[in-house]
Formats: C-alpha cells, sequence, structure tokens
C-alpha cells in the first residue's frame, strides 16, 4: 500500500522530484530576453509573461508553471536539452545555430498578421533623383541585440566591398526602437539603418512624406521577432496550441500579445527554421572565401 501511494504521488506531484521530465505535468517556458528588450522593459515582458503563460496552461496544469527570462542563448539551450524547459522562445536566427532541430517540435508565434511575412530591412536615406553610391563612409544603425539584422547587413557589405561592415562605415550606432530609427534616416541623423519593413509600412501609412527620403535596399523575410517551440518529449502540446489560439482572441489575450508587439497567433513549424540555415552557411562561406582573399 505504502508503493501504491509512492507511485500515485510520483504522478500527481511531480514537480516535488529531483529530477522533472519535459512529460511531467509542468509547463516551463524559456525566453530569450535580449530579443525583446528594446520593444518593451524587462518587468512587463516577466509580468505579462508569466501570466501568459500561466493562463495558457489553465484548464490543464494548475501548478508549477512558469517562465524563466534568459540573457545567454547557451544556456536556455543547455536547460532545454536537459529537460528543464518544456518550451523555448527566442529569434529564429539563434535557435537554427544552437538548438538541436531533433528535439523541437511545432509551436506557435507571436504576429502582428496573419497569412502575413514581415522582413529585416536595409534603409536607406536617399533624395529624390540621386542614385544610391555604396556603404563606404556611410553612418550606420543597427538595433541593438539584434543578430539577424547585423548579420544581413554585414553579408551585404561582405559581397560588395570584400570587407568587414566596421571597416566600411564611417560611424556605427545602435537604436532601440524601429520607429525612433526609422526617423533618424529621415532626418538625416545616420544614412543606413536596419529596421522591421512592418514598422517602416506603418510609419509610413500615417505620414507618407516618409517614402520620399526613405528607400529600402535589401530585405530578408521572417515570420517573427520570436520563434516558439516545444521539447519534442512535452505531452501537452497539442492542448496548449488549441490554448494559444482561443486566448489571442480573447480581450485580455490581445492585451497581453500587445506588450510583444504582436496581435495574433499563428502556428510556427520546425522547418520554418530552415531559411536561416541557408541563410547562416551562406554567411559563413562568404566570411570564409574572405578569409581566404
Amino acid at each position: 500500500m505504502k508503493i501504491f501511494s509512492l507511485i500515485v504521488c510520483f504522478f500527481i506531484f511531480p514537480a516535488q522530484a529531483d529530477s522533472v521530465t519535459p512529460s511531467q505535468l509542468r509547463l516551463a517556458m524559456g525566453f530569450y530576453y535580449p530579443a525583446l528588450n528594446n520593444v518593451s522593459n524587462k518587468t512587463d515582458i516577466e509580468i505579462s509573461l508569466n501570466y501568459w503563460v500561466k493562463e495558457l496552461a489553465s484548464t490543464l496544469i494548475r501548478k508549477n508553471v512558469y517562465s524563466v527570462l534568459y540573457d545567454d542563448i547557451t544556456t536556455m539551450n543547455s536547460d532545454f536539452r536537459s529537460g528543464k524547459l518544456d518550451m523555448v522562445i527566442a529569434p529564429p536566427l539563434l535557435l537554427a545555430m544552437y538548438f538541436d532541430r531533433d528535439l523541437l517540435s511545432d509551436g506557435f508565434v507571436g504576429v502582428t498578421e496573419l497569412n502575413k511575412l514581415d522582413y529585416v530591412s536595409i534603409i536607406i536615406r536617399q533624395e529624390a533623383g540621386q542614385d544610391f553610391d555604396g556603404y563606404k563612409g556611410k553612418r550606420l544603425l543597427l538595433p541593438k541585440n539584434d543578430l539577424l539584422a547585423e548579420m544581413f547587413l554585414e553579408l551585404a557589405v561582405l559581397k560588395q566591398y570584400q570587407r568587414p561592415y566596421r571597416q566600411v562605415f564611417s560611424q556605427i550606432t545602435q537604436g532601440s526602437k524601429n520607429q525612433r530609427m526609422i526617423l533618424d534616416v529621415f532626418f538625416g541623423k545616420v544614412d543606413v539603418a536596419v529596421v522591421s519593413d512592418r514598422a517602416l509600412e506603418l510609419m509610413i501609412e500615417m505620414n507618407p512624406q516618409l517614402a520620399t527620403k526613405i528607400k529600402v535596399l535589401k530585405k530578408m523575410p521572417v515570420k517573427a521577432i520570436n520563434y516558439a517551440y516545444f521539447h519534442r518529449d512535452y505531452a501537452y502540446q497539442e492542448a496548449l496550441k488549441k490554448e494559444a489560439y482561443r486566448f489571442s482572441s480573447e480581450v485580455r489575450g490581445k492585451q497581453i500579445l500587445e506588450v510583444f508587439h504582436s496581435s495574433d497567433i499563428d502556428v510556427c513549424l520546425v522547418s520554418e527554421l530552415k531559411p536561416f540555415d541557408v541563410f547562416y552557411q551562406n554567411y559563413l562561406g562568404v566570411k570564409r572565401s574572405q578569409a581566404h582573399d
């Protein structure tokens, strides 16, 4: 009888066990914080994320539901591999670079608009009738903590100049808000910036004059700032996906999504990391070829 009681306790109260596996009654969500510290402060993110994850799991899991904010992607990956996390949310390039694809299972993602991609866009300030004469000597503005934006810009520069971007631009600064960065290009404070194409579209809708001096040079499709995936062994992933879609249609759910600059929830397939594999390998190939020249 005592052995039976111990077995029952093990399955009902897995959170009290020394070793917690992804399939037990728990939802531990890992979130890579630097990817969003430009759009919301840490306190807002922490409060909203914890509220959201608890609401998401409320019909299935009453206790042992929490989120962990990470500043280091390798630590987050290590915790995911060891079963300390059931779900991870991070920029797609970092997920493609650091996470074992065989451990990931399809999840969901917060988007600004269903069935519409965003883009990482290199924009320049260009007066009417003038041609862009290249990056050399220009003033660059990059978003903070955005590896994809930095690599995308550097790849364009390497192909044109066979030199790292830091040796090409006369000035390099970092920005924290897409809207502010776009205005800095428009008013001539910088010459080149890397921003969200969606943010640029919205600003031009509000002020069409911006389009007279801002031009998009290159852009790369991306579904969202962050992609979210479950651990392959997590038992409640399908039920939680359904809850996520339901919650995003409610008023409170939409308020939470606004903190993360999203308006809806869309499916996020593991296969959607493939373009970032291709991009990263292309980037490494160009870097290696320049190093050998």
